[in-house]
């Protein structure tokens, strides 16, 4: 059944042919489709009482006749039939050779496509339950008892099945009632080769010193290094037979023959190392992608057998690092790195099952993981926990891996624990907090900046210089989009760039790519996504997608490519290369332009800065300058956020307006007093805004002298002579004082008053 997978997967790779040369090529494969069997006239519609194989038939019937609105219909009952069955598909597209071919082909039909890819889902599922049969797979071992074409057959079967096969064979190796298949079943099991690792490593718990003695053996000849570290556990475990020991080493030279490389000879050290690969997803390791979960596999010391857990495959590399990380420090307690991977592996995990990492509500619940108990603390209890060394060590990989979610998850854990003179300093493993400055993810920035100006530093640090321009950045958010379109082609430019405008984002379009990027940097202080054709010849839409990710900023920039039919091909191979990248028609419309975005950040857990949480962000940043400017002796320039500070000036937010207006009255110039007064003296503003923004006015008043315009302390003067609501008069009357005015205004208030 594995076949079938690669044959899709084979076909996807190559690229389906258009649409125009089904019904050439594949035209006469209806009629020997509905050959098989009796079938309805053309004309006629799905019929109540249909088979699902009469329907399965006629859909690839009609589709291959170019019928898409008959084949559509037929396709709709068949998906909806009551006594659908994903291995009954499974098995009626392994009969017709050219089934999966067509289905594939029609994934790209806008009219049948979307059912097309649910027939293959269901053949897929088909096939994961065949794999997963059990009363199949027992029947196969006791096959293997047979004849040598019985035995032949069986074995074929058992490799299909895979993984799923082997605690069937273990449990047939621990029987003694069935010791006449044990030899059959030891020369099954290495055939099936890689997927076999899994399960095996665990199964060497096995209570008997004989069939753990076969599992070193088998695990030997299958030959794979993730064999390793198991095998070297087992070989320093104490009452482990020292035949077992010895044959453990033999399969460790073994596997280091066949891979061409020496292996490590300390345990710990060797569970690091796979623990490294799976948190990478080294195709060594990972799990299958095409499948929506995967096993992780357990020893079950009480029933004597090998249990599995269904993860999601998006975590599962992450699951067994963690696992790795745990046998390594059961080895050695005291391994830092494995402590850090591990603590990384769970802040990754957490994310990607849809949780705040930020986060150590106990309450917030992401998507299940069924190998966590019920009361696992939140990934922020351990970050937290181990300290801020452990953080930094985090932040480091993060920061290499350009993993915002890693790095969001150390940062706060830093910013909850480290002091001053645990978060900065020269030595090597504070470096990557800084370094985190210039990380391509906006918020990570933000972040690492509020955490370094929180600790109000008094002694210049490297990079120390870039914290108030990403507090600047912070200040400046909206949680709006900022959005480039490239498309030299003017009027699905315009197109585009309208859709995306229509989307609530912000968006610049030029018809050149490097004009864009030119334009995009003067206009936005961060790109939220690149929208480009492959129409673009100068550069190409290769050079184009190579020079935005050797920029380190824009390295994991969305890019949705807009393309033209006859440049699938390149547009298919960008995307295979860069998980940050998805194509689109370049006539696509705003909905599937929004879904090419949202697909490309739910697969790579990018999350959109939502307009609370760029408000949130932007009022912490306003309140860390605050502290900054209070503080005085830090090695900021909180000056340098002025213009910010200004535009903060006019945030919806009337919480952000008054810090931003309190750190601006520490600031002595004329812009920074004036930005303060025109909203003060605004009297379209609420009352507690303008009471406190005339106080902020006083205090830049009273630091650096009058620097208001001649129209300002007119206003200023009416408002605290004549204002008909006396707590802004008295605000006013405040700031008033404060600047000090040459003439005596006291004397015009006090006789303003005067009765006769």
């Amino acid at each position: 059944m594995r076949g079938l997978t690669d044959r899709v997967d084979a076909f996807i790779r190559a690229g389906a042919p258009r649409l125009a040369a089904l019904v050439l090529c594949l035209g006469g494969m209806g009629v020997s489709l509905r050959a098989q069997e009796s079938v309805t006239p053309d004309s006629s519609a799905p019929t109540a009482d249909a088979t699902v194989e009469s329907l399965f038939v006629d859909f690839l019937h009609y589709a291959t006749l170019g019928r898409f609105n008959m084949a559509g219909d037929y396709a709709e009952a068949l998906l909806k039939h009551p006594k659908l069955d994903a291995r009954e598909v499974l098995h009626l597209a392994m009969q017709r050779e050219k089934s999966i071919q067509t289905l594939q082909i029609l994934v790209t039909n806008s009219t049948v496509g979307p059912n097309a890819v649910k027939v293959l889902e269901l053949i897929e599922q088909g096939q994961q339950l065949e794999r997963q049969d059990e009363k199949r797979i027992l029947a196969n071992i006791d096959l293997l008892g047979g004849d040598p074409q019985q035995e032949f057959d069986a074995t074929r079967h058992l490799i299909d099945s895979g993984e799923y096969a082997v605690p069937h064979m273990v449990d047939a190796l621990l029987d003694d009632s069935r010791q006449r298949l044990h030899r059959r079943v030891l020369t099954a099991l290495p055939k099936i080769g890689k997927q076999a690792v899994g399960p095996l490593v665990h199964a060497l718990n096995a209570p008997r010193e004989d069939v753990r003695l076969e599992l070193v053996r088998a695990l030997g000849e299958i030959g794979y290094p993730q064999a390793v570290p198991y095998l070297l556990k087992l070989s320093t475990q104490p009452g482990v037979a020292e035949a077992t020991k010895q044959a453990a080493a033999a399969a460790i030279d073994r596997i280091a023959s066949r891979a061409g490389r020496a292996m490590l000879s300390s345990g710990p050290d060797a569970f690091y190392e796979l623990a490294n690969q799976y948190y990478n997803e080294d195709a060594a390791v990972a799990a299958d992608s095409r499948l929506p979960s995967a096993n992780v596999w357990y020893w079950n010391a009480a029933g004597k057998k090998l249990e599995r857990v269904e993860v999601e495959t998006i975590i599962f590399g992450q699951v067994m690092s963690m696992r790795c990380c745990e046998e390594s420090l059961l080895l050695q307690a005291d391994k830092p790195d494995a402590i850090s991977l591990w603590l990384a592996s769970n802040i990754r995990r957490e994310g990607r099952l849809g949780m705040n990492v930020e986060s150590g509500d106990a309450t917030e619940a992401g998507r299940p993981d069924a190998t966590r108990p019920a009361d696992f603390p939140r990934a922020l209890y351990f970050s937290q926990a181990a300290g801020p060394r452990y953080a930094h060590m985090v932040l480091e990989r993060a920061v290499q891996d350009r993993d915002a979610t890693a790095a969001l998850g150390a940062i706060e854990a830093l910013r909850i624990t480290a002091g001053p003179a645990s978060l900065i300093g020269s030595e090597e493993y504070k470096q990557p907090l800084v370094q985190a400055l210039q990380f391509p993810d906006l918020v990570v920035r933000i972040r690492a900046a509020l955490a370094l100006g929180a600790a109000l530093p008094t002694q210049t640090f490297s990079d120390s210089e870039l914290v108030i321009p990403v507090l600047n950045e912070a200040l400046a958010q909206t949680g709006g989009q900022r959005v480039l379109v490239v498309d030299p082609t003017e009027d699905n430019l315009n197109r585009v760039a309208g859709a995306v405008r229509g989307i609530d984002a912000n968006a610049v379009g030029e018809k050149s790519f490097f004009a864009g990027m030119s334009r995009a940097r003067k206009e936005f202080e961060h790109l939220s996504a690149v929208f480009i054709s492959t129409a673009g010849t100068e550069p190409d839409i290769r050079a184009a997608v190579s020079e935005l990710r050797h920029e380190f900023q824009f390295s994991k920039t969305p890019v949705v490519i807009l393309t033209k039919a006859d440049q699938r091909q390149v547009a298919e191979e960008i995307v295979r290369a860069d998980a940050y990248c998805q194509m689109v028609a370049d006539d696509a419309d705003a909905a599937a332009l929004t879904a090419a975005l949202a697909e490309i950040r739910a697969r790579t857990g990018q999350a959109e800065l939502s307009a609370d949480a760029a408000l949130a962000m932007a009022l912490q940043s306003a309140r860390t300058l605050d502290a900054i400017a209070a503080h005085g002796r830090t090695v900021y320039e909180f000056a340098q956020s002025e213009a910010a500070l200004i535009g903060g000036l006019s945030s919806a937010s009337e919480e952000l307006r008054t810090v931003c207006a309190s750190v601006l009255a520490q600031i002595p110039t004329p812009t920074a007093q004036r930005s303060i007064a025109h909203v003060a003296l605004d009297d379209k503003n609420t009352e507690s805004l303008r009471v406190a923004t005339f106080a902020s006015l006083a205090r830049s008043a009273r630091n650096s002298g009058n620097h208001l315009e001649a129209a300002q302390v007119a206003r200023l003067l009416d408002i605290a002579k004549t204002d008909a609501n006396l707590t802004i008069r008295t605000a006013a009357s405040q700031a008033l004082g404060a600047v000090n005015l040459a003439d005596n205004q006291a004397s015009v208030i006090l006789r303003s008053f005067h009765r006769g």
